[in-house]
């Protein structure tokens, strides 16, 4: 339980930085991830198959922020790899796709309605943060 409000808190700490300062910051997620690593021992609901697929999560994610050229920051690779340690990969999945097609709508709103240029950034954290709520009703 303790995990699942601290990851929250962590994800609406990182979505109001990422909407104000388009940017996340590592020290934040470096906070709560010792946090999280912290309760997930106490309350025995962490294992090594999940840490080593967040790290691998995290390599994935960094190598599409290098490739995309920063258009997925390297504090989405490393907030979306923090999910898949500590909610598992089927939830991971669901976050992560839905995560995708939250910022795909909204992105196409913005081009389509408010005639918004195709480079215009949106911050994605919201789309992670909406995704990671969304998650508890399926």
């Amino acid at each position: 339980m303790a995990v699942t409000i601290l990851l929250g808190l962590c994800l609406a700490i990182c979505m109001i930085t990422d909407i104000i300062k388009r940017t996340v910051d590592i020290r934040v997620l470096i906070l709560f991830f010792c946090m999280l690593m912290i309760c997930g021992f106490i309350e025995k609901n962490i294992s090594i198959h999940n840490i080593t697929t967040g790290l691998f999560a995290a390599a994935l994610f960094a190598a599409l922020s290098f490739v995309s050229k920063g258009a997925i920051g390297m504090g989405d690779a490393l907030l979306y790899s923090c999910i898949v340690c500590f909610v598992g990969m089927e939830k991971a999945f669901y976050i992560i796709f839905m995560s995708v097609m939250f910022a795909f709508f909204a992105a196409l709103y913005l081009v389509i309605v408010k005639r918004k240029e195709k480079k215009y950034e949106i911050p994605l954290v919201p789309f992670i943060f909406m995704a990671y709520v969304s998650s508890f009703m399926v």
